[in-house]
């Protein structure tokens, strides 16, 4: 290499490392040539890797001779040209269960690869390579459908996967041990309805029973150890939870929760996180859905409604606003007792709520009216509706809701709360999380809004 060329390849390596490498060597040149390797995508290995997979090869990662020598020949498959093939073998792109085909041979391969697949790469879309694409989901932040779809491909072949023996590393456990992978288990069990506890990162006699329950359900040896074989399997999305009876309710955990919390997420009910824990969020999204869909609201998931939620045509939140609003538009007395009682019977448990809320305590009123089958959507509807000190709390009918301009860090807030009767309303305590009750003869507030339904 003459000098000229020798300052060329020091400015490239310093500015773009990917065209220095292909510089100096052929293979790497190659590579870039055939889309495997480029500024973007920059790591050599893992583009030889892609490379050994894309054209049926054990994707090592080496640049061994055999590799070598196939990087070279003319009919070398192309990046672009396998993920070509790879979605006209697959319908719409998209891998699944009951699918055939050199796609999902090379698939199998990436899989094992990483240590995700453990069978025999047949081509065969099976329950053992859903169970892989679930757990190479749940390692690398992606929904655990069991489909691998675009976002799955890209991930395996054109990303920086995390290798099941990564994920999985602090996580294999047993009792007295402790860390995060102990805490990691524990919201996994505590998920699926095995584990009640606090997730405190020690592995005790309650998580050891937790496991146990956890084997015991799903037919695995009863060994109350977090082993490999267990964790393949809680950390699958194949997980059997506690109960499984056909109906989702409040309380109930697992992937099917997962799997409804994701649908209401999609068409825009549901903006929590997707726990698997049917709590009050959920709760509240659910109400929404079934009102805008026409039916009475239960607060309860059955067949009937799972399926109409994973209809292409199912209400989306941006089109059921009329129907939402109009729901609180003739609340009956019977229900705005019941929501007097909820909110009243709260007192003293948590709610998933807090300071940081826009308006603290919207949620809380928003459960409360779910419960009893109303949808309560717009803060402002209730700023708007009057406003006025009040003056005489007494005035008030249970199931009100009053919204208190109450000093927060220097500033005012807006407290949202739920009239209970005797003077008294009922609201989150933005410090504790906890619901209380305050005499609002007694608190200090400026303006209140309030919002009379009789």
């Amino acid at each position: 290499m003459t000098p000229a060329k020798r300052i060329f390849a020091l400015i490239l390596a310093l500015l773009f490392p990917a065209a220095a490498l292909a510089e100096a060597d052929p293979s790497a040149s190659r590579l870039a040539a055939l889309g495997f390797l480029s500024e973007r995508a920059p790591d050599m290995q893992l583009a030889v890797r892609n490379f050994q997979t894309a054209n049926g090869m054990e994707p090592t990662g080496a640049l061994d001779e055999a590799t070598a020598d196939a990087i070279g020949r003319d009919d070398a498959q192309s990046k672009a040209g396998f993920l070509e093939a790879l979605a006209a073998k697959s319908a719409g792109g998209v891998l699944k269960s009951g699918q055939s085909g050199e796609a999902v041979v090379k698939l199998q391969g990436a899989l094992a690869a990483l240590g995700y697949y453990k069978g025999a790469s047949d081509g065969m879309f099976g329950e053992g390579t859903k169970s892989a694409v679930m757990a190479f989901q749940t390692a690398n932040g992606l929904y655990p459908s069991g489909e691998a779809d675009q976002a799955v491909k890209f991930k395996l072949y054109e990303g920086s996967p995390v290798a099941w023996a990564d994920f999985i590393q602090d996580k294999l456990c047993k009792k007295g041990d402790s860390g995060r992978g102990v805490r990691s288990l524990q919201r996994r069990l505590r998920a699926l309805g095995y584990f009640d506890g606090e997730c405190a990162a020690s592995f005790g006699d309650r998580t050891e029973r937790a496991v146990t329950l956890f084997q015991k359900e799903n037919a695995l040896p009863e060994t109350g150890q977090a082993d490999d074989a267990t964790c393949r399997l809680l950390y699958s999305g194949r997980a059997k939870a506690v109960t499984d009876d056909g109906v989702l309710r409040e309380g109930d955990a697992g992937e099917d929760v997962r799997a409804l919390q994701f649908q209401l997420n999609r068409l825009g009910y549901f903006t929590e996180g997707v726990s698997g824990q049917f709590r009050e969020g959920t709760l509240v999204a659910l109400t929404f859905f079934e009102i805008a869909s026409g039916r009475k609201p239960t607060g309860a998931a059955d067949q009937q409604l799972i399926a109409l939620l994973n209809r292409a045509d199912a209400v989306p939140f941006g089109d059921a606003k009329k129907a939402l609003a109009a729901s609180a538009e003739n609340v009956t007395g019977d229900a705005l007792s019941a929501v007097a009682a909820t909110a009243a019977q709260m007192q003293g448990k948590q709610f998933p709520t807090g300071s940081d809320e826009l308006f603290p305590g919207f949620s809380f009123v928003q459960y409360a009216f779910a419960k009893a089958g109303v949808a309560i959507t717009d803060p402002g509807q209730i700023v708007g509706s009057s406003g006025g000190r009040v003056f005489d709390a007494n005035a008030l009918s249970a199931g009100d809701i009053v919204a208190l301009e109450r000093p927060f860090d220097g500033g005012v807030r807006m407290l949202f709360s739920v009239y209970i009767g005797g003077g008294r309303a009922a609201y989150v305590n933005a410090d504790t999380g906890y619901v209380v009750s305050g005499d609002l003869n007694q608190m200090e507030y400026g303006n209140a809004y309030v919002w009379n339904f009789r």
